[in-house]
């Protein structure tokens, strides 16, 4: 099934391979959860501060449907 996927750039250079693009559809298995794409994508879990699927926050453990938009948000920190 197809999703999109938007990672922020920051996360997709620390992905292990760095992702060429930080905006992009990719096809996953049918059961696949946001936790699964994340591992799938190569993105450091620890990094992650948020995820959205279709503009609304959610967990890591929500399962994608067909033509789902992800967006996978850093951690946010300073002072």
């Amino acid at each position: 099934m197809d999703v999109d996927v938007k990672v922020a750039t920051m996360l997709a250079r620390k992905a292990d391979p760095p992702l060429e693009e930080s905006r992009f559809g990719m096809s996953v298995e049918p059961g696949t959860s946001i936790e699964d794409l994340i591992a799938i994508l190569g993105v450091p879990r620890s990094l992650v501060g948020s995820v959205t699927v279709n503009k609304k926050r959610t967990t890591t453990e929500r399962v994608l449907e067909e033509g789902d938009a992800v967006a996978i948000i850093p951690s946010i920190s300073g002072g």
